[in-house]
């Protein structure tokens, strides 16, 4: 296969049709898939929006062609809120807010009614409740319990907070908070295995009789920016983290409980551009990185022992086509075999259509592998690997015009092992499953539920889901053994139990998942045979770090306390799996969509404690990887269900990762995202759409572990990469890519000429008004005395945040009710320094843009602070709207998902007070705009 030819992608434009509004009404794609085609397949995705300028319909191409309807039919409330969504794949949705834009009840397609319950109007609104109800049978399976103002929660920082929430998984209490919000002590108390979330009446004793009597608390030590220092797990297991002066991570250790501290990562060395060059584990093991010069892009990693380093363990070279795509791979630390005339060289290569979907791959993989399925292939044991371990395989991949991948024709001749998996696809919709269970694309719907959620996955096993869509067990046939799952509110599983009916007991494997730690154990009848803990080293570098601890049933033929570093590739799978000595634990190389080509190991004990594969996700035993919100299928290349981030990928809801599993990877079964720089960029303006539109902001929540805080997210170290960017930019090139769009948005937001912009104004016209404040308001004009009185009547709290090396402070004393003049000085300074970063970025294009963003959005996110919260999030959909979002749709959603700025008196009085200030100055945002030349 030859490495990239550019004829592939000759006459393929992507043309979008807008109609007068600007509004895109019409994508139209050019497929081809050969070389020598001489004519393109010719792609036509259709929208259709309302006089508002909100999209009711969306087609794609296998739809428009055939005429069967659209893939997505929505109607908007007058404000812009989506009351009504027909998706083919995922079913019907109905969601109804109330007059604060709060969500109250939302009936999804198998039937669940969802109610929120909220405060009084005389107390700050804050939700209590959430009420379930399928056929009548209803459950309150959430509840949140509120923190006073005594001298006890204050003294934790607790006044006001979330303190105990009730969810679907049990009790998540709230010990201690830090100035910064970062949690440092928080407990985790899991429902009895034979009970369901249902937290109904009035007595919280009564709710505590459904739980489990252990509990897990995990405490957290953090600095002065919210960033981890050390964290004490479930069972007393200590990790430390150490940073460089950017902010970076430079060291970890873990002291396991009872024993002394160990280190496991001895050094990082970062780049100026925060890139990753050289770590250094304490196995003995160093991993380097090396990037092109002219794109950035990841071309080696390299992973040798330091007192071998002449021989490297892991030599993995990676070539590109001109956009980004990954195209080979070669790990020269591998040597070239031959077997059976065949040469078998380390080395994969992989081909695309013209709209950046796999359609080949070449490769080696074991001779004795067989046909891909649910299960691992047979382990290759002792290692090293002999020369007629391997042989050559290609595969081709065929997809339809829904991008639904629909075959996998695989060909291994030296071995004979050549054979098709095909995938019927629906006749209705994007629902597909393999040919084994029907060759019939109007019995394919059969094999799911109205919402999109598969209940067959092979032939003899069926699913069961939850209210909320959540895959809750799988059953074997013959019910001789099954698995099932539990989750926490926000979707993640916190419980995994696998039960196999012998004629004699029930043999039970249990995993319990806590930040930082899994406990494992194993159950035989009423006896624990095995007690594991698996330490998961939160911040290890590259590597995944597990720590395997026994306190009961430590097999033979492995070391209790093993530490086993598994080293990624650039898609994330764990490839490469050495222990404390540098030594091999296990090899695996994967084909492009997740299936295991290569399997090796020293030992069978060993091999059977590595969970962590593809895509560094958790494999189970039912072949499924766990991803956090989707389970995914390798042998077919789809997910289960429809994406719980709608159609940021697409239309197609079950597609995996735009099918090019080479360049794009998905963390948590959301989004896709590109693993080079400079690939398919649009993802990354997706992941930017998502997180605002996903934000439920309204919703209280219980705060991040610190591991997820704003130390973590490290304003400073994003401010001095945004330095860098600046520094080195040339805002003429980038312009020439950028301005269109950019021009346009600014110039609706200021004119309010279209009907996005008038969405914003009328549905969340707080957002809107911050923005153009922000920009050219002065909070001298705001009515000091009000804004005083608001303040006490929220009771704000103290709190403190560093911006770009400066730490300023804000204060509303609720004792005194008093706002100083000099306090409302500070927060003029922070709002000029936030203007003058926005007007630059306004500039220097997107890929600033996406950094200040972040920055923006990670600093309202802390602030607890109302005034300073809109100063941010205004800046930030300010800076967003002119720069990304320029569209109507995009703009309405946008500030659809902000509303929670209005619910409380200081917002509405800070909304009055901007309001009257706007009107002065219209137009002051749009001449702040000329002055750049962006419009004239």
């Amino acid at each position: 296969m030859s490495r990239y030819n550019s004829a592939i992608n000759r006459n393929t434009p992507s043309v979008s049709v807008r109609d007068n509004r600007g509004l895109n009404i019409r994508t139209l794609e050019y497929l081809r898939t050969q070389i020598d085609e001489t004519n393109s397949n010719e792609l036509i995705t259709r929208y259709q929006f309302n006089t508002q300028g909100f999209q009711v319909k969306s087609t794609d191409p296998r739809r428009y062609k055939n005429q069967s309807g659209s893939n997505f039919t929505r109607i908007f409330s007058l404000a812009g809120n989506t009351l009504r969504e027909e998706s083919i794949d995922a079913g019907r949705t109905i969601t109804l807010n109330d007059i604060e834009g709060r969500p109250v009840l939302t009936i999804n397609a198998i039937g669940t009614r969802q109610t929120h319950h909220y405060e009084g109007n005389t107390l700050p609104g804050r939700l209590l409740a959430v009420t379930e109800s399928i056929q009548k049978n209803e459950k309150t399976t959430e509840r949140f319990i509120w923190a006073n103002n005594t001298d006890a929660e204050k003294n934790q920082n607790l006044a006001g907070q979330c303190i105990r929430h009730y969810d679907t998984a049990g009790l998540v209490q709230l010990e201690s908070l830090s100035l910064t919000g970062a949690v440092l002590s928080q407990s985790r108390q899991l429902i009895a295995d034979d009970q369901e979330a249902d937290w109904r009446g009035d007595d919280e004793n009564s709710w505590r009789t459904k739980l489990n009597d252990n509990i897990f608390t995990t405490q957290n030590k953090t600095d002065a920016i919210g960033a981890l220092l050390t964290q004490i797990d479930a069972k007393g297991n200590i990790q430390r983290l150490a940073y460089d002066i950017a902010g970076q991570l430079k060291g970890s250790w873990l002291t396991l409980k009872g024993q002394s501290e160990k280190v496991i990562v001895q050094s990082i060395t970062w780049s100026a551009a925060g890139q990753k060059l050289r770590e250094e584990h304490a196995n003995g093991v160093i991993t380097e990185y090396t990037y092109e010069p002219e794109t950035q892009r990841l071309i080696n990693i390299t992973t040798r022992r330091i007192k071998d380093s002449t021989k490297p363990l892991q030599d993995l070279r990676y070539e590109y086509d001109p956009v980004g795509n990954v195209i080979n791979i070669r790990n020269d630390a591998e040597a070239t075999r031959f077997w059976r005339n065949q040469k078998i060289v380390p080395e994969n290569a992989y081909a695309y259509d013209s709209l950046y979907q796999l359609t080949k791959a070449t490769g080696r993989e074991m001779a004795n592998i067989g046909q891909q399925g649910s299960q691992l292939p047979p382990l290759i044991t002792p290692l090293p690997i002999d020369d007629n371990t391997y042989t050559n395989y290609t595969r081709t991949y065929t997809y339809d015009d829904s991008g639904n991948l629909t075959q996998i024709r695989h060909s291994a001749p030296a071995s004979n092992n050549n054979y098709t998996t095909n995938i019927t696809i629906s006749n209705r919709n994007n629902r597909g499953v393999l040919s084994t269970l029907t060759n019939d694309p109007n019995l394919v719907d059969t094999f799911f539920d109205a919402g999109g959620h598969q209940t067959s996955l092979l032939s003899g096993q069926s699913l069961n889901w939850t209210p909320r869509g959540e895959l809750q067990q799988v059953n074997q046939s013959g019910n001789t053994a099954h698995q099932w799952y539990r989750y926490d509110s926000d979707g993640i599983r916190l419980l995994k139990i696998n039960a196999q009916q012998t004629s004699n007991t029930t043999q039970q494997q249990r995993v319990t998942y806590l930040p930082g730690l899994e406990l494992h154990t194993t159950q035989s009848g009423a006896n624990i045979t095995e007690d594991l803990q698996v330490i998961a080293v939160g911040q290890a570098g590259r590597a995944q770090v597990r720590v395997l601890h026994w306190e009961k049933g430590q097999p033979t033929g492995i070391n209790n306390d093993q530490i086993r570093y598994n080293y990624d590739n650039l898609t994330h799978s764990s490839e490469l799996e050495l222990d404390i000595h540098g030594e091999i634990i296990s090899w695996e190389e994967y084909y492009p969509y997740g299936g295991t080509a290569v399997w090796a190991a020293r030992n069978q004990v060993e091999a059977g404690y590595k969970t962590i594969r593809y895509s560094g996700k958790e494999r189970d035993a039912t072949g499924l990887y766990y991803y956090g919100y989707r389970y995914y299928q390798p042998w077919a290349g789809r997910w289960l269900n429809t994406d719980p981030a709608g159609t940021v990928d697409g239309l197609n809801l079950y597609r995996m990762v735009r099918n090019n599993p080479m360049t794009g990877i998905d963390e948590d079964g959301r989004i896709f995202k590109t693993v080079a720089t400079g690939a398919l960029g649009v993802g990354g303006i997706a992941y930017e759409l998502y997180k605002h539109k996903n934000q439920q902001v309204e919703r209280p929540q219980m705060p991040s572990p610190a591991s997820e805080s704003y130390g973590d997210q490290q304003v400073s170290k994003i401010t001095q990469k945004a330095s860098a960017l600046k520094a080195n930019y040339d805002p003429i090139k980038q312009m020439a890519h950028n301005i269109t769009g950019r021009k346009e948005a600014a110039e609706h937001l200021a004119q309010g000429q279209v009907p996005g912009a008038q969405a914003i104004k009328e549905g969340a016209s707080l957002v809107a008004a911050a923005g153009e404040f922000a920009a050219a308001g002065d909070v001298g004009e705001l009515n000091k005395t009000a804004l005083t009185k608001a303040a006490g009547t929220d009771a704000i709290n103290n709190f403190s945040l560093t911006l770009d090396g400066i730490k300023k402070v804000f204060k509303a004393g609720a004792a005194t009710a008093t706002v100083t003049p000099e306090k409302l000085e500070e927060l003029q300074k922070t709002t000029d320094d936030l203007k003058e970063v926005a007007t630059d970025t306004l500039i220097t294009g997107a890929s600033l843009g996406a950094t200040v963003g972040a920055t923006l959005d990670t600093a309202a996110a802390v602030v607890p602070h109302p005034v300073a919260k809109v100063a941010f999030k205004g800046l930030s959909l300010a800076w967003k709207v002119t720069g990304i979002v320029h569209t109507a749709e995009e703009l309405s959603e946008l500030a659809e998902k902000h509303k929670d700025l209005v619910s409380n008196e200081l917002g509405q009085e800070l909304k009055r007070e901007v309001t009257e200030a706007n009107q002065i100055r219209r137009g002051t945002i749009l001449s702040k705009v000329r002055e750049h030349g962006l419009i004239r």
